[in-house]
């Protein structure tokens, strides 16, 4: 008996220490993640600062402030050479400081319209393109499901042209010559298996997350820009994003599930596209963000903030940003009175929820009727769901087979968004009050909560 009491003991010991252990491990590496993260915007800004004093001694300040006031188009892209990078969070939208480069020379702005040159984002004074190796396809899910991962993966030259300039290049370009297929969503809910069926089909490239539309949408919600320079933003990006390509037939965007704020806009500015929403139940929409969320150390460390009631106090800025980010005035006006009483997944669930609201009212109040295609359907009855989805979006139907192969693959290999490759890593586990703080805020918005179905009309069954 004593034996079998010191045996025990022992394994409870070894248990211990390793557990102990691994927790170690895993707060060292997070405080390590956070220090050279940190220690890079650090180092950036250090850098800005001593490149605005060398731009200004050396006549390169001047002729970008001429640039941005109209003149020198035939010089107005400034071209840096990319020495470093690094971004805060994998979920963080393009900003133009992702990138630490060294200025070359000014050129003109034909130079963005290479093959190997794409838009990375859009600020309000200018775009920024990046350019990749030849060999590299920013576009295809072989470099990485997302494309904005892809070009900041892959970035070697940084362009900047004055957003003034930006407009009168696409408006060279013009708009695009061939189909385009417009594919909104709520996010975690397929939409990238189905970028990656379409990609499946010769001669459409696709594209998984073109950041710039999501600079665009958040420009708008914080009312950075007025709206018709939100419209012409929107318009010069599209019309970038759809550049001629050699042997490109079609082209496929999707974006992050809050632009879709920006579908209306669209479909004024391209009345010709092609369009489909996706979505799941907001149940499995919401477990699938806690997942890879939970795996990101500034989203772990955004939710401390906004789970610990005295931080929340002597910080109220952080809880009333985050305001800024739900779609709708009406949403927001809803929420707003529930929003202190709920934790970080309460808020998330407010941002997701907010846009599936808005895409209800666009179909409701500008009578649009545009296909949606729950994921379940497509789960359940893939050929015929997507034989439909084929017939409706214009696409030879003989290519079918071919599309469902890339049901066979993890379409987010490679990210913490693969609830495949990640599945043993999330230690994380969802609480009672989680679950409660977004039933809350979905009954708020006027969603099913997380035990309900979520049904759209104009649905593809097959």
């Amino acid at each position: 008996m004593s034996v079998t009491i010191l045996y025990c003991s022992l394994v409870a010991l070894v248990f211990l220490i390793l557990w102990k252990f691994t927790v170690l491990k895993t707060f060292i590496l997070n405080l390590w993640e956070a220090l050279t993260i940190s220690s890079y915007y650090v180092c950036h800004a250090v850098v800005r600062t001593l490149q605005r004093v060398v731009w200004s001694c050396n006549g390169v300040k001047d002729h970008m402030v001429m640039a941005e006031y109209g003149a020198v188009y035939e010089s107005c892209v400034q071209v840096q050479r990319i020495i470093h990078r690094g971004r805060f969070s994998t979920m963080n939208h393009p900003r133009p400081w992702d990138f630490i480069g060294l200025h070359e020379n000014f050129t003109h702005p034909q130079v963005l319209l290479s093959p190997y040159v794409s838009l990375y984002c859009v600020t309000e004074t200018h775009a920024y393109f990046l350019q990749h190796p030849d060999d590299v396809d920013v576009h295809h899910s072989r470099t990485s499901p997302f494309m904005y991962m892809a070009q900041f993966e892959h970035a070697i030259t940084l362009y900047c042209i004055p957003l003034g300039h930006f407009h009168k290049l696409a408006d060279e370009v013009g708009n695009p010559q061939i189909p385009v297929i417009w594919i909104s969503n709520t996010g975690r809910c397929g939409s990238t298996l189905l970028v990656q069926m379409l990609e499946n089909v010769p001669g459409t490239r696709c594209m998984s997350e073109p950041d710039a539309l999501t600079n665009i949408s958040l420009m708008d919600r914080a009312e950075q820009m007025s709206k018709e320079g939100i419209n012409k933003a929107l318009c010069s990006t599209i019309r970038m994003l759809c550049k001629p390509a050699p042997g490109i037939q079609r082209i496929a965007i999707k974006s992050r599930f809050n632009c879709v704020t920006e579908v209306d806009q669209v479909i004024q500015l391209f009345p010709e596209f092609h369009h489909l929403y996706m979505y799941r139940n907001m149940g499995n929409i919401m477990k699938s963000y806690y997942k890879f969320l939970h795996r990101d150390l500034v989203m772990c460390m955004l939710e401390w903030l906004v789970n610990n009631n005295l931080v929340s106090r002597l910080i109220p800025y952080v809880r009333n940003y985050l305001v800024h980010f739900i779609a709708g005035e009406e949403s927001k006006k809803r929420a707003v009175r529930h929003l202190a009483d709920v934790n970080f997944m309460g808020y998330v669930t407010t941002f997701v929820g907010s846009c599936v609201v808005e895409f209800q009212r666009l179909l409701e109040t500008k009578a649009i009727s545009m296909p949606t295609l729950h994921y379940n359907d497509l789960m359940r009855r893939p050929v015929e769901v997507t034989t439909e989805m084929f017939e409706l979006l214009s696409l030879p139907s003989h290519y079918v087979q071919m599309a469902l192969t890339a049901m066979q693959h993890d379409t987010q290999k490679g990210t913490i968004l693969s609830n495949i490759s990640n599945s043993s890593n999330n230690l994380r586990k969802m609480t009672g009050q989680d679950v409660r703080d977004m039933n809350v805020m979905l009954s708020v918005l006027g969603l099913p909560d997380m035990n309900e179905e979520l049904r759209l009309p104009n649905g593809i069954c097959g």
